[in-house]
């Protein structure tokens, strides 16, 4: 195998959203070899996960399940939300009641939600006024109301609609175009290399794609069950460390 495929979230990190010191170690350890590259594919933004893509020494991001694939720090390909209709979209989803919308650029990520501005210099508050439809990546939505996004049709809009096994009340909504396969696609056309050439690690339903698509997937023990039947093996769950002990045990040989 040539390249490793990690879902973040519930997968590599643990529920804390730390990276521990055992998988910082088998990672250090897997950027000496020169035969196997480290990919973090993860529905996350650039800005949300530099931070653990340095953590493990990767060689670069699938990100925003797909939106955006950058590789040593060039962009791969990127798949904007449509701003044909964008501006209607985020009007129409901001009349929804008890529901935050959260917009995600490549520099900052704009939301009405106070309590998500906390000086973190990715968030910025806004009212909405004024909409710029250019170069949004992802939008987010944390309801109170999942059936009213559930029923709400985005086709229209030329997007698709993301759910989360663990958190009912939040939603994505991405160019109709993205998963984490076309990433991975992309990338692997950048690398010329083959999607046989990949292992994948994931525990949710954006991963799905990426896993059924690989040589080899790995789902970790927390993840969902109707994922795990997609898995070529399952490895100890994410609080157990259960990606870096699998690379550890059968690509580290120890």
């Amino acid at each position: 195998m040539k390249l490793l495929a990690i879902d973040l979230d519930q997968t590599l990190l643990h529920t804390d959203k730390l990276v521990s010191d055992f998988t910082k170690n088998v990672f250090a350890k897997l950027d000496n070899r020169d035969d196997i590259k480290v990919i973090v594919a993860t529905g996350r933004s650039y800005l949300r996960a530099n931070n653990y893509v340095e953590a493990i020494k990767a060689d670069g991001i699938i990100s925003l399940n797909g939106a955006k694939t950058s590789y040593h720090s060039k962009i791969v390909s990127e798949y904007p939300v449509d701003e044909t209709n964008a501006k209607d979209l985020i009007e129409s989803l901001l009349k929804l009641p008890d529901t935050y919308v959260n917009i995600t650029y490549p520099d900052v990520i704009l939301t009405n939600n106070e309590t998500l501005v906390t000086g973190d210099h990715v968030h910025e508050y806004t009212n909405y006024s004024l909409i710029n439809t250019k170069e949004i990546q992802k939008i987010s939505l944390v309801t109170r109301h999942p059936e009213l996004i559930l029923n709400f049709d985005t086709s229209p809009y030329h997007c698709k609609l993301i759910t989360a096994k663990n958190n009912p009340t939040y939603f994505v909504l991405l160019n109709e175009k993205v998963s984490k396969l076309t990433g991975l696609e992309d990338l692997c056309r950048h690398l010329n290399i083959t999607l046989k050439d990949v292992i994948a690690f994931g525990d949710d339903y954006n991963d799905l794609d990426l896993l059924m698509n690989a040589g080899q997937a790995i789902v970790v023990d927390n993840g969902a069950p109707e994922i795990k039947q997609y898995a070529t093996t399952i490895c100890e769950s994410n609080d157990q460390d259960g990606v870096a002990k699998w690379i550890a045990q059968h690509i580290l040989n120890e």
